[in-house]
């Protein structure tokens, strides 16, 4: 439940792992936010979304 690298609560993968020692946890230490990536940091280019053309067929 708690992150290796800042000893934080990581965020949970499913609606049951939000019980009261979870939120006692987070409360306690704070929610890990090492695995979410620096929103003021541009996109690389390979991982942008691919468009189609406007006049393509559907």
């Amino acid at each position: 439940m708690l992150c290796l690298t800042c000893h934080r609560v990581r965020p949970a993968l499913d609606r049951a792992d939000y019980t009261a020692e979870r939120a006692w946890l987070i409360v306690r230490r704070g929610l890990c936010t090492c695995g979410t990536p620096n929103p003021a940091a541009p996109r690389p280019a390979h991982l942008a979304p691919v468009r189609k053309p406007a006049g393509s067929p559907k």
